[in-house]
């Protein structure tokens, strides 16, 4: 039967996976921490605290107030600049009785910043001179993978119709940073952490994973002033998203090194991986060879591989739906998004274009209907099928994640819909120039095996992102979407990081690319709240990089979250 591993999912054996205790950087921290926290002592009171800024060199706009408590207590803090022309951010931390370092972020790069800190001791304000950011590519052509470039588009109207927090923003092998509603750099950290699929875990601190910390075999826990806590070692690379669920477990899209499947196939990034942050170790694996079909066509894909690997897949997104206990993932080179049991790796279903599919898998394709469960396509007619391909299917999709509910056979998701060529054929594509990547509500009745398009965003021009990109629901209602692989050449026209891959290549570019990736609010009804572009500053060329040129700058994860968790 497709998709039956009729085995367990059990984790593979460890070879050098878990915790790296021995970790330099984590050792230094910590000693740093010990360091600073002996140095308090009952004389530093508030009105006498001591301020370390940026205390480990990761977190130029972060700081620890040292403080010596009589009581336990929560404390307000604010940050804003000396002459009040950034938004004031607020948040609250606790203390302890005895010797505090409390921490601090939102502080503004090259001005005066106020820190003012209430208890029931009353306030105190101190004032803090922060060093300029660091050089952008424009700054420094020569550099590599430097520090974005942020510019706001149109200035916020009205803030109070903005969801609560600031904006995280994850730029791959760059910087992470936050932002307030003006544009403002209010939080980074600097290359020394990891930059690309940045996670807030429920402890408060941030996972990330990247190819600069070998090649995605190192995951780093840190937090907002910049500290490592831990580096988990990892056999098997963790590319690309990384969720936690309730129960406190990572799920991340994984693979087998290549050379070391046990069937000696060369494929890579199709796995998930289910790891216990306690250890570090991996307590499932799902290998999905074993579920869906390698050899069926990969539509969008990446460009040929040198070394014989064989990207058939290209998980991008994994996590458990707990009310059906369904592993969720997103294949990106196969424009599927496929459930399967989470307990036997049993396919559940297939969420995809129907093309090319063979019969082993026809049964678990979902079938769109309308909000009376109607079928909306007769998929024997050739053209409903491109209609289907056109305005309702996933293609190459990023970002999938619950919508919560409760309702025992369904799951809603939320789905980046980048939207490559949105047809089975070359012939039928369509341009990148004329194409817009979207944000896909669905709903999906495992039993029926039905899938229901709930709502979709289109957020205006400069809209189409190859690859990456990410979404997020508010609490309010709000979206907001970061488009994160938008890329345009010298004459503004929209392109793709990979022609005639992700894309097909039309040959009327020139020889030139930015990234310039909307990062957007936008409310209920679709309007724009928020417009901020994110980019290079730096138009790259064939010249600078024959291969990597059109990959000048990309955003794999952004969130909107409260400064500290």
């Amino acid at each position: 039967m497709a998709g039956n591993l009729n085995v367990l999912p059990l984790p593979r054996p460890p070879v050098n996976q878990g915790i790296d205790t021995a970790n330099a950087t984590v050792l230094n921290h910590n000693s740093i921490y010990s360091t600073l926290m002996t140095q308090i002592t009952s004389e530093n009171t508030q009105r006498n605290a001591v301020l370390t800024l940026n205390p480990y060199g990761t977190a130029p706009l972060s700081l620890y107030v040292g403080i010596w408590a009589n009581e336990a207590d929560s404390v307000q803090i604010t940050v804003t600049d000396e002459s009040g022309s950034v938004p004031l951010l607020t948040f609250h931390q606790n203390i302890v009785t005895g010797p505090n370092l409390v921490p601090v972020s939102g502080l503004v790069a090259d001005k005066v910043n106020i820190i003012s800190l209430t208890s029931t001791s009353g306030t105190t304000s101190w004032s803090m001179l922060t060093a300029p950011l660091p050089p952008t590519d424009a700054q420094n052509p020569d550099g590599h993978n430097l520090f974005p470039q942020v510019t706001q588009k149109t200035p916020v109207t009205d803030p109070s119709l903005l969801a609560d927090g600031v904006y995280f923003v994850s730029c791959f092998d760059r910087n992470n940073i936050a932002l307030d509603y003006q544009a403002n750099i209010r939080w980074f950290t600097t290359k020394d952490i990891a930059s690309n699929n940045l996670l807030r875990i429920a402890n408060g601190n941030f996972l990330s994973s990247a190819i600069a910390q070998n090649n995605y075999l190192e995951m780093y826990e840190f937090d907002m002033v910049g500290r490592v806590h831990t580096v988990y070692k990892l056999d098997n690379a963790l590319h690309h998203s990384l969720y936690q669920q309730s129960n406190g477990v990572l799920v991340g899209a994984s693979e087998y090194a290549p050379g070391t499947r046990p069937d000696g196939g060369k494929s890579i990034e199709d796995g998930v991986s289910v790891i216990d942050l306690s250890t570090g170790l991996e307590i499932r694996y799902y290998d999905m060879v074993k579920v869906l079909d390698p050899g069926r066509i990969t539509r969008p894909s990446n460009p040929p591989s040198t070394d014989g690997t064989i990207d058939w897949l290209h998980v991008n997104q994994a996590y458990i739906n707990e009310t059906n206990n369904i592993l969720v993932t997103s294949g990106r080179n196969q424009s599927a998004i496929f459930g399967i049991n989470a307990d036997t790796a049993e396919l559940v279903f297939i969420m995809g274009a129907h093309e090319d599919w063979s019969s082993a898998f026809t049964n678990y394709l979902l079938t769109p209907v309308d909000s009376q469960n109607n079928p909306l396509y007769d998929f024997s007619d050739p053209q409903q099928v491109a209609a289907a391909n056109l305005s309702f299917w996933n293609w190459g999709q990023h970002n999938v994640l619950d919508i919560p509910n409760s309702h025992t056979g369904l799951i809603d998701i939320s789905v980046f819909n980048n939207g490559n060529y949105r047809a089975s054929t070359d012939d039928k594509s369509l341009e990148p120039w004329k194409n817009q990547s979207r944000v896909s509500n669905y709903r999906i009745d495992i039993n029926a095996r039905t899938v229901q398009k709930l709502s979709e965003y289109y957020s205006g021009p400069e809209g189409y992102s190859s690859l990456c990109g990410a979404k997020q629901i508010m609490p309010n209602g709000n979206l907001v979407v970061c488009y994160g692989g938008a890329t345009f050449d010298g004459t503004g026209l929209t392109m793709t990081c990979d022609p005639g891959y992700s894309d097909v290549d039309y040959g009327v570019w020139d020889d030139s690319a930015e990234g310039k990736l909307p990062l957007r609010e936008l409310d209920e009804e679709g309007n724009i709240l928020l417009d901020i572009t994110i980019g290079s500053g730096l138009a790259r060329s064939k010249n600078d990089d024959p291969a990597m040129f059109r990959y000048n700058i990309t955003c794999f994860r952004a969130y909107k979250l409260p400064l500290f968790g």
